[in-house]
């Protein structure tokens, strides 16, 4: 059959959206900060106002939701990522592979743009290169920028203890003997949470914005955080895990992470004691949650955004991130050139 491209624009989650959404993400061919739940959940806690919820449709049959957004900057206006400043990964909601060739999927998004019009420039971020299985047709058919990697394991099911695969044998072994040192006078217990959840999300939350403060790391997490994951871990009691590291019953480390996709994402940690850093307890806490990984059958191990160095150190793959840019108009132009300059040297 030919193909014949269409689309709908929403700017509310209406029955007929949400009935859509849900038969897309039954095929699971989707990440999790694109699910349902999530997305509504974002919207609601950050008062995400103007955003756009667009569906792809060949022959009448709904293939893709594209999550947008309009973000006003003073008098500037950007067209992203539903949830940049949020999610890990950025990206379209497809139901299989190879429903876009290059002509079919530049002439539909060239049409979404046309109708959606009030933007200055277009600023698409943390897309990965695949979605699962299937190629971001974001980043197969626009021209891209690198963003960055993100560091992965993909686990082996023959490697009794992985910390022994590792490359790196000097980091692998100053690991060794400063956990040795640890456990020779002290008890140490790591634990995924069952009780007490609500609390932890918030004292998690709260420490990495001081931590954040006191280095002087630009950031945008704040306080809504904490309702938004406490949401979270409602919705998907069984996906969202909050891992805790003690020694000696006091909590030194802890981690908001995010179980999907046969995946664990290593995605919010933070270190609460400072009197144990010289045993390296957020190195401790990754190790525990990665033997818990492995025991659990889970196939990748994410580290999530950002190319710190300790993540290349456990890791043994990588994925790549892509970012595109465009603007419309004489000054989106203006923007878009001294945007691109303040990227590169970024």
């Amino acid at each position: 059959m030919k193909s014949n491209f269409t689309f709908k624009i929403y700017n509310e989650f209406n029955n007929e959206l949400i009935a859509i959404w849900k038969k897309i993400e039954n095929n699971e061919n989707i990440l999790f900060f694109q699910r349902l739940l999530y997305i509504q959940n974002l919207i609601e806690i950050f008062d995400v106002r103007n955003y756009l919820i667009v569906i792809i449709y060949n022959n009448n049959i709904p293939v893709a939701i594209l999550p947008l957004e309009l973000k006003t900057i003073k008098t500037i206006t950007i067209l992203q990522w539903l949830g940049s400043n949020v999610s890990d990964y950025c990206c379209p909601i497809i139901s299989s592979k190879d429903i876009f060739i290059q002509k079919d999927f530049s002439t539909v998004w060239k049409k979404i743009l046309k109708e959606i019009n009030n933007f200055d420039i277009i600023y698409l971020n943390k897309q990965p290169e695949n979605i699962l299985e299937i190629p971001n047709p974001f980043v197969k058919f626009l021209k891209n920028s690198n963003h960055s990697q993100v560091f992965q394991i993909q686990f082996n099911e023959n490697d009794a203890d992985y910390l022994t695969t590792l490359k790196n044998k000097k980091f692998t072994s100053e690991f060794s003997r400063t956990r040795k040192k640890l456990l020779e006078k002290n008890n140490l217990k790591f634990e995924n949470l069952s009780k007490n959840v609500d609390i932890f999300i918030s004292n998690i939350i709260k420490k990495k914005i001081y931590l954040l403060k006191e280095r002087k790391i630009s950031h945008s997490i704040d306080d809504n955080f904490i309702t938004f994951y406490k949401n979270l871990k409602m919705m998907y009691p069984n996906k969202l895990i909050l891992s805790t590291l003690s020694i000696n019953d006091e909590v030194i480390a802890a981690n908001i992470g995010i179980i999907d996709n046969q995946k664990f994402s290593y995605l919010l940690p933070v270190v609460f004691s400072e009197k144990l850093k010289s045993f390296s307890p957020g190195k401790l806490l990754i190790y525990e949650l990665i033997k818990w990984s492995k025991k659990n059958n889970l196939k990748f191990f994410d580290f999530g955004i950002g190319e710190e160095v300790y993540k290349k150190y456990w890791s043994n793959c990588s994925i790549k991130i892509f970012r595109y840019l465009d603007f419309k108009g004489f000054k989106g132009s203006v923007i878009y050139f001294f945007l691109k300059i303040y990227l590169s040297l970024r």
